[in-house]
């Protein structure tokens, strides 16, 4: 996941001290994916650019999710960070994208 350019990232410890990493990225303003051509990337996400992610140290997804502006994906970055520190979003449990093709 440290590979991908972010608006934002942040570390935060939970009130349990585990760290997590939350992050804001525009998925449209990335190198591209090694896995895949970023022209289908560009298609497949125009109306959703923006991700909230919240992520293990090691990579691991814990949650994730797509917002249509930067202005609604930054608030609701600053609202994951708040949450976590005060032990309200617990990235434990994790939450994944329900939006998505098979």
């Amino acid at each position: 996941m440290d590979q991908w350019s972010y608006l934002e990232r942040r570390l935060v410890a939970d009130p349990r001290g585990r760290e997590w990493i939350v992050a804001l990225m525009d998925l449209l303003g990335q190198e591209g994916d090694p896995e895949g051509p970023m022209v289908d990337l560009q298609a497949a996400h125009a109306a959703s650019r923006y991700f909230t992610v919240i992520y293990t140290p090691g990579g691991a997804i814990q949650r994730e999710r797509a917002w249509p502006t930067e202005a609604a994906a930054r608030a609701a970055w600053e609202d994951l960070v708040a949450g976590v520190l005060r032990g309200e979003v617990d990235p434990s449990q994790p939450v994944f994208r329900e939006d998505l093709e098979d």
